[in-house]
């Protein structure tokens, strides 16, 4: 199952158009015994000749070659897969058949639908079963449901083996008659030792794997279309050019190879056989900026050989303009006048702009307007890029004057002491770091050399320092130079937006509760927590057993009606043992954290969760959208932002909060967003969202945090500082929270959100808030329903890729944290154990 999971994340960057013609259709066979004998197909059934893998590359036939076949008769789908491989290697878990060699089938009633089933097979070849072994990985939505099952069965051939299946129609509800349309992905996969399998994939564009939309429609019908004989992959380069792959059967090879748009030829190349495939490859110039293609094929002689599926033009330049900005050279600067600001390499942004021109506006440190930097200090940058037509972009830069300049060679009157933590992976010791100080400092001078010259954070870690009184203790993430220069930009944001006149009334949060104090976290028995004082043992005998197993350290707090009962640390992080103060990495409970926060601006009509988001951020005003984003889309996943963008430093989609004018980024894309067609798990929703919180009350994200949160809470060891993904903290501080959830926004004598707000924060049906089918898709703004067994089917909470814990459960008055920064070794093993030996031991 791990591995479907990964495929169902994958990004969806400027979605690949899909040729709406290309719907194949499928004959009815008859008298189909399934055996995996292929002589009762005849020459029967849709052929699919050539597979290829996701980036168009295939491998010789003398190494592996896939084939398959599809039809239907009254009982199911028939698929008879022809797989000839020069050696076998299979998985025998279950859930891992598809990481080896094995033909995977994906399943759905249409093109979108909501239900999808994914049957993994394994041949059977190399572990020498007397026939093949499949595993279905059920993601239909509909209840009730019965199980899966299909009918399948395998015959050696030479040089390989074939796959036959009848996928029954009863799975997913489908009455076959000529007409009838179904959808389906087929990935035949190759292993060779323990190196990654290569996957032969069929599906229209790319990325693509277990999304319904990403699928090829088959019609049911009484003749077959035409055999597929090519694949033809195709995308953007950096350089604004088009790039597709041709790859053929080998009839083709020799033949002259054109990509045409209609009649118009864009690219043509002859068929050359390379590694016993015939190949070519076409470079052409996108269409010009504002402009994009229409259809394209691929033709040899008089077929049509291959749809080609790029992204639409002028989509793909809004994502790469994203993050693709000008800068200032240098942002570190001496003397009166401000430097210049262009794009890196200004000819490729013309290529994705057209021509342009870029006008600057800048600030001093007090948000006066100035035309020179009278004085050292911080600046404010605000860069208008006005293309000749289109719509003008926005961007911000912070820039630090320097009080004099100096030549190079003052950089070696300095000591070049210096460390720098670095992770385990590469392999340095600490001992080593500290034997080599002097060569660490003079890199590290290096770095900020060259930073001072090309980096803008140079200029904020500067100016920032610049106003750090000398007096001044450590600095968190609460206060260090990049809070200060994240609450500086949330000033004159709100100043040139006028949101500081919409909303000029101090935040205050939390008040006072009125009535008894609701309850507090507080150390206790098993027996006041109503705990089995015998299941205290029982859960430290999983725990030490599972350290012990994993090597890998964690910290758990267990809670009952207001008790702490069970509170410890195991294991050792860094060499160091593991304290219940060590802080861990939370990761996506970072989301289900600054929901809570976003809630108690929602408890004070300071936002409406489904109102559109340009109410809040002026950046979004008067621009024409297909439909308009709200907090309730930026939460929920369905706000379009998954795109598969990863800018340095980054993880995929989880980025914006650290960027100032992530505002004037989305406003930039905001035409083309696709806001509530899918279901796209991101961190950029979170990160747009915040902003919100940010315009409203004046208040930067971690300084909001810290005031109206973790500090009235009293939890000195949690570091939140992003909306999404980058939370540190322990099981007490994330436990702390958790009891105020429970007791529905209110801890002690404070008040953070009314109960009604309350009951707004949990997973609700998102159907109708989408476009897409979404009957059975329940999201909070952060929560999720995370019920396990023993658990009550309310218990929410929210998952985390460091695998850290949380589940808050109502209806037993369970809190359950466990605080860790990667899942380690049998965590799927351990963890249901951990949770089986704590409700066993509930009263």
């Amino acid at each position: 199952m791990r591995s479907l999971i990964l495929l169902l994340v994958l990004p969806v960057a400027a979605l690949a158009q899909i040729p709406e013609s290309r719907t194949y259709d499928i004959p009815r066979l008859r008298n189909i015994v399934i055996d995996g004998d292929a002589n009762d197909w005849g020459k029967n059934g849709f052929r699919v000749n050539l597979m290829t893998a996701v980036d168009g590359s295939a491998l010789a036939p003398s190494d592996f070659d896939p084939t398959f076949r599809v039809g239907w008769d009254e009982l199911g789908l028939l698929v008879l897969a022809t797989v000839r491989d020069d050696s076998f290697v299979e998985s025998t878990d279950e859930n891992a058949y598809q990481q080896k060699d094995s033909v995977e089938l994906l399943l759905s009633p249409s093109l979108g639908a909501e239900d999808l089933i994914h049957f993994a097979i394994a041949p059977g070849v190399a572990t020498g079963e007397q026939g093949p072994k499949y595993k279905a990985f059920d993601w239909r939505k509909r209840e009730p449901r019965d199980a899966v099952a299909i009918d399948v069965a395998r015959a050696k051939i030479n040089g390989g083996y074939a796959i036959e299946v009848r996928l029954p129609w009863s799975n997913l509800a489908i009455a076959p008659k000529a007409g009838v349309e179904t959808a389906l992905q087929v990935h035949i996969n190759d292993a060779d030792g323990n190196d990654p399998p290569f996957r032969a994939a069929w599906f229209p564009q790319t990325p693509a794997a277990g999304r319904t939309l990403a699928m090829y429609q088959l019609r049911l019908a009484g003749k077959p279309s035409a055999p597929v004989r090519a694949v033809a992959r195709a995308h953007y380069d950096d350089f604004a050019r088009a790039i597709v792959r041709v790859v053929t059967t080998n009839d083709w090879s020799g033949e002259n190879a054109v990509v045409r748009e209609k009649r118009r030829s864009l690219a043509e190349a002859p068929l050359k056989e390379s590694n016993g495939r015939p190949r070519a490859e076409f470079r052409f110039d996108m269409p010009p900026a504002g402009e994009t293609f229409g259809e394209l094929t691929v033709r040899v002689g008089r077929s049509s050989a291959a749809d080609v599926a790029l992204p639409d033009a002028r989509v793909w330049r809004a994502q790469k303009l994203m993050t693709y900005a000008p800068r200032f050279k240098p942002p570190v600067f001496s003397g009166d006048s401000f430097p210049a600001c262009d794009y890196e390499n200004p000819i490729l942004a013309e290529r994705y702009l057209g021509p342009y021109r870029i006008e600057t506006t800048f600030y001093d440190a007090h948000y006066n307007k100035v035309t020179s930097a009278g004085k050292p200090g911080r600046y404010g940058a605000i860069i208008d890029i006005v293309p000749n037509e289109g719509r003008p972009l926005r961007r911000y830069a912070t820039l630090y004057r320097q009080p004099a300049g100096f030549p190079v060679f003052s950089w070696w009157y300095l000591k070049p002491e210096g460390t720098v933590a670095l992770p385990k992976e590469l392999g340095v010791d600490h001992g080593a770091l500290t034997a080599q100080q002097t060569s660490v400092g003079t890199f590290t001078q290096w770095l900020v050399q060259d930073a001072m010259t090309e980096d803008k954070d140079a200029a904020v870690v500067l100016a920032g320092l610049s106003e750090t009184p000398n007096d001044s203790g450590p600095r968190g993430v609460y206060d260090d130079v990049f809070a200060l220069d994240r609450q500086w930009w949330v000033g004159l944001k709100r100043k040139i937006g006028g949101t500081d006149t919409e909303h000029p009334n101090t935040f205050v949060c939390p008040y006072q509760k009125e009535g008894e104090p609701a309850a507090t976290l507080r150390n206790g028995t098993p027996e006041e927590a109503k705990v089995k004082p015998e299941s205290i043992d029982k859960i430290d005998a999983v725990l030490t057993s599972w350290v012990e197993e994993s090597r890998e350290p964690f910290s758990v707090c267990l809670v009952r009606n207001g008790v702490v009962f069970f509170e410890r640390a195991y294991g050792e992080r860094n060499g160091q043992p593991m304290t219940l103060d060590t802080k861990s990495w939370m990761a996506s409970i970072s989301k289900f954290l600054s929901g809570v926060s976003m809630m108690t601006l929602v408890d004070q009509g300071l936002v409406d969760l489904d109102a559109p988001l340009d109410r809040y951020l002026p950046q979004l005003r008067g621009i024409g959208v297909k439909a308009p984003l709200t907090v309730r889309h930026c939460f929920a996943h369905t706000n379009g932002l998954q795109l598969g963008i990863v800018p340095p430093r980054m993880f995929n989609d989880h980025y914006g909060d650290e960027m100032n004018d992530y505002e004037e980024v989305v406003a930039g894309y905001y035409p083309y967003l696709e806001v509530g067609t899918r279901h796209g798990y991101n961190g950029c929703g979170y990160a747009i969202a915040g902003k919100v919180i940010e315009q409203i009350t004046g208040e930067a994200l971690p300084q909001f945090f810290l005031k109206h949160m973790w500090g009235p809470l009293g939890c000195a060891n949690t570091d939140e500082f992003d909306m999404s993904a980058r939370t540190m903290s322990t099981p007490r501080d994330i436990a702390t929270i958790a009891q105020m959830l429970l007791n529905k926004g209110a801890y002690g004598n404070m008040r953070f959100f009314k109960q009604e707000t309350f009951e707004k924060f949990l997973p609700v049906k998102l159907a109708p808030y989408v476009t897409f089918p979404a009957e059975n898709l329940e999201w909070g703004i952060g929560a999720v329903w995370t019920g396990e067994p023993g658990l009550s089917k309310q218990t929410y909470g929210h998952g985390a890729a460091s695998a850290a814990t949380l589940r808050i459960d109502p209806d037993n008055k369970l809190i359950i944290v466990m605080c860790r920064n990667t899942a380690g070794p049998k965590f799927g093993e351990f963890h249901p154990q951990f949770i089986r030996a704590i409700v066993d031991g509930l009263e």
